[in-house]
């Protein structure tokens, strides 16, 4: 799709030129605007959305609203959020709310009150039907069945990392995930763990992981039980990369060798993934995708056209030296 800074390099002026010019505002010459239209009709480009947001007294500015940004993974999709909106010509505002539905509420409206263009928001218990009332689009960053959303196949996650632990020998495993009494997306990668493990009939314990310990990246007493408990496992799978950099850390430190004694496998793949020490298998999630899909849907519902209820993007696994 073609972005407003496309238009803006080949008619060699500024995107702050583009808005101007679709806008009808601010200083221009006639040469400025003749070679922007011109530059738009070359490239088919179509500000209809930024226009109408514009008449309908909206910014051009959208909200998004995530658990946290102390966590490699949150920090990702913010990263690549703002710079899927800059390509568009949009601006974000990001705020981060706790585990609580009641202050996730006065986030959204907030951000509501704002008149955003539109609204990404990660997934919080039992605030669907609050979010389905807004007028402002809104995507959720999350598999939920309530309004438009994008994640990832975190089922499919679950599997590839557990199959490959399988395939690599592992027959006493370790998951340690996310709380399974939440609605979470993320925990179809818990049940795909699951699953894998009955079918090949492999001994399998799985730990929960609390809200708070996750928000606090504080691992440290869930990591220490799991290896205090489980003596003979040859193998964990970790819901997040943060949490299997733990799992290598005390390994190292009770004397395992990494991967001839365990073998551990992440999930996300953020960079640190590549300086750790050995370097960590994990689940790639193709976070620079979504944001550009989720960009996409915002467009095409303030245009007023449909998107897809739900909105999967598959997964890979990258084979390191964990494993």
């Amino acid at each position: 799709m073609v972005t407003i800074k496309d238009v803006a390099k080949k008619a060699g002026v500024s995107t702050a030129t583009i808005s101007r010019v679709i806008n009808n505002k601010g200083p221009l010459s006639v040469k400025t605007a003749a070679k922007v239209n011109k530059a738009m009709e070359e490239l088919g480009y179509s500000p209809n959305s930024i226009a109408r947001s514009l008449v309908k007294g909206l910014s051009t500015c959208i909200g998004v609203i995530l658990p946290s940004i102390r966590q490699p993974y949150w920090a990702l999709v913010a990263n690549e959020l703002e710079r899927a909106a800059a390509s568009y010509g949009y601006s974000v505002i990001i705020t981060v709310s706790e585990d609580d539905p009641e202050i996730y509420k006065e986030k959204y409206s907030s951000l509501e009150a704002s008149r955003p263009f539109g609204i990404v928001t990660s997934y919080f218990n039992d605030t669907e039907d609050f979010v389905k009332k807004s007028s402002v689009p809104t995507i959720f960053w999350a598999n939920t069945n309530y309004i438009p959303s994008v994640s990832s196949d975190d089922y499919q996650g679950g599997v590839l990392a557990t199959r490959h632990l399988i395939s690599k020998g592992c027959r006493n495993l370790i998951h340690v995930g996310g709380n399974l009494k939440g609605r979470s997306s993320g925990n179809a990668r818990s049940f795909a763990f699951i699953e894998e493990c009955k079918k090949a009939g492999i001994s399998y314990k799985v730990y929960e992981v609390s809200e708070k310990e996750n928000i606090n990246l504080d691992f440290s007493q869930i990591v220490s039980k799991v290896f205090y408990e489980n003596i003979g496992m040859d193998g964990i799978f970790a819901s997040n990369d943060s949490l299997a950099a733990n799992c290598i850390h005390m390994a190292y430190s009770m004397g395992y060798r990494i991967p001839e004694d365990i073998k551990i496998v992440g999930y996300d793949d953020v960079d640190f993934c590549t300086l750790v020490y050995p370097q960590m298998t994990t689940i790639h999630q193709h976070i620079d995708k979504m944001a550009e899909i989720v960009l996409d849907s915002l467009i095409n519902l303030a245009d007023g056209k449909e998107v897809p209820d739900k909105q999967v993007i598959p997964v890979s696994l990258v084979e390191r030296k964990t494993t």
